[in-house]
């Protein structure tokens, strides 16, 4: 997640301390007049319903978010170009704590000596995301995690890319380059 501009086509900011406990259901749901706004943010042909329920639970200043986000598009198929329909169930499981932690648990993983050392943990849970001013904005959360989920080159179900088939007596480009290489 990151720092969001202001004018994201949705926006659903909870204020931390009115979460409770025990928990919270919160549903997102886009407005009609925001679809076209989310569609074309998102390259999509056009976005039908966007509806997102979480379960908030906070414990002190930290919150654990789990939910789903359904969606219903139409994506553009990169072999035919045409738009074909879409419907998405993304799972949603995220940690927040509030700024100064977040910027503290990336600080312990700084090291100050120039050598650069990457350590890759399989099994590690990533750090919590952070809470901005006392509020989680659950439509940037949807936005994200509905971005991940779509399909970077969509294709139309049953579509296939053949490649062309080239022409007899053609040759490759490479055997072109081979032949130049002999003649110097």
């Amino acid at each position: 997640m990151s720092d969001h501009p202001p004018s994201l086509p949705l926006s659903h900011p909870l204020r931390v301390e009115t979460i409770r406990q025990r928990g919270s259901e919160v549903v997102v749901r886009a407005e009609e007049s925001r679809l076209s706004a989310i569609s074309a943010m998102l390259g999509l042909a056009s976005l039908e319903a966007l509806e997102a329920r979480y379960l908030l639970s906070r414990n002190g200043d930290r919150v654990k978010l789990e939910g789903r986000i359904a969606a219903r598009l139409h994506q553009t198929c990169v072999v035919t170009l045409d738009p074909f329909p879409v419907k998405l169930d993304v799972p949603v499981k995220l940690d927040f704590a509030p700024e100064d932690e977040t910027s503290a648990a990336s600080r312990r993983g700084e090291r100050d000596d120039a050598e650069i050392d990457i350590e890759v943990l399989l099994n590690e849970e990533d750090p919590p995301e952070p809470i901005h001013d006392g509020v989680i904005d659950l439509g940037t959360v949807t936005l994200e995690f509905l971005a991940l989920a779509l399909d970077p080159y969509p294709r139309k179900p049953g579509v296939n890319f053949d490649a062309p088939a080239a022409e007899p007596g053609s040759e490759s480009p490479f055997a072109g380059l081979a032949k130049l290489k002999r003649d110097e």
